[in-house]
């Protein structure tokens, strides 16, 4: 009888445990996506692009349907010293769709056109999401965190850009439907909305 006991304690402890380590993942996690904001149209929210939110001239000469342009900024309210190292405390990037430099051609707007504009969004929301892990898991110099910061965040945005050029080859700005799928589910798989 004493066995059954001890054995439903065990199953009670380790389910306290599992729900503990659960609640501590999950807390983690929204402290590093807290620092996340991303904004369309004026409000905040990931949410899915729509044709209204292009309001920029279009290029007649450009022989493109329509072009999406966003841009970001980061902040951090204050840097802790221990020793050697820079504790940046409330990093925080923000992504803006720009709706001023953010066109496209009347008459075609497509379904399959937009979802392709929003590949190029999606682009930025990964930068995001990578700038803000990396920040979070690197351990910056006292004496050149400034530098640091900058020189990280230039390299990850030229691997975004490069992924936004890659993107256009390969789906052939959405003309390559198998090609254009295949980024659909990437995305899918990978952006956190």
């Amino acid at each position: 009888m004493n066995s059954i006991v001890i054995l439903d304690i065990n199953k009670k402890l380790k389910d306290m445990l599992l729900r503990t380590i659960l609640l501590l993942f999950l807390v983690t996690a929204f402290q590093n996506l807290s620092g996340q904001k991303v904004f369309i149209g004026g409000e905040e929210g990931a949410r899915m692009l729509t044709w209204n939110d292009f309001k920029g001239m279009p290029d007649n000469s450009s022989p493109f349907f329509a072009f999406t342009a966003w841009n970001t900024k980061y902040k951090f309210s204050s840097v802790r010293f221990e020793g050697e190292k820079a504790i940046l405390n409330g990093f925080e990037m923000t992504l803006e769709f720009d709706a001023k430099n953010s066109w496209k051609k009347k008459g075609k707007e497509t379904d399959a056109l937009l979802k392709h504009e929003q590949g190029h969004f999606d682009v930025g929301l990964l930068y995001l999401q990578e700038v803000l892990s990396t920040v979070a898991s690197t351990s910056f110099s006292r004496t050149g965190f400034k530098e640091e910061i900058q020189k990280l965040i230039k390299g990850i945005h030229k691997k975004y850009v490069d992924m936004g050029d890659q993107y256009d080859k390969e789906t052939d700005h959405s003309k390559e439907k198998d090609e254009q799928e295949k980024w659909n589910v990437f995305f899918g798989e990978r952006v956190n909305r």
